[in-house]
């Protein structure tokens, strides 16, 4: 069976904005764990590099790479013939950027906002709870200070050893 030429293959363009899948390099080809859903940040056709798209993975996709549009850039998904493998070099590609943060920007970003809001919560409780606190370990250190038969009391993290009489 022989393939199709570059001739025979009806023309499609690759914009910045459009949503493309492709399998990773860093995997065999076909494992499932190589499979990659990823929008193009940037069209560079002038690139002799072989790398003209950049995405938002921020994986090396070169020119032999065989991918298909999901999404193009207008929001239309992609069906039928506009949807097939095909190798990145077979596109036309239009030269372009999108702008929307890399992967690894939006999960940086996303952990900052957590550890902050982490830290924020103790302070939107306000001081009366913390005070709470403190009042129960002076105490919970008194009583056990009692237990213990001790005069001195104890921090909340000492250990009381009490000596247990053999029967």
């Amino acid at each position: 069976m022989v393939g199709l030429s570059l001739s025979e293959l009806s023309p499609e363009e690759l914009h910045a904005g459009d949503k493309i899948a492709y399998y990773s390099w860093a995997f065999v080809t076909g494992d499932p764990r190589g499979y990659r859903e990823s929008v193009v940040l940037r069209v560079d056709s002038s690139t002799t590099e072989g790398t003209p798209i950049q995405v938002d993975t921020g994986e090396v996709v070169p020119l032999t790479v065989k991918l298909k549009r999901l999404v193009d850039h207008t929001g239309h998904h992609c069906t039928g013939e506009e949807a097939k493998w095909r190798n990145l070099r077979t596109f036309r590609l239009v030269d372009g950027t999108y702008d929307t943060p890399m992967r690894s920007s939006a999960f940086n970003r996303a952990v900052q906002d957590a550890i902050a809001d982490a830290f924020a919560y103790p302070r939107r409780l306000g001081g009366q709870e913390r005070e709470d606190l403190v009042e129960n370990a002076a105490t919970g250190s008194a009583l056990l200070a009692e237990q213990t038969g001790n005069d001195v009391s104890m921090s909340s993290t000492s250990v009381a050893l009490v000596p247990t009489v053999a029967a």
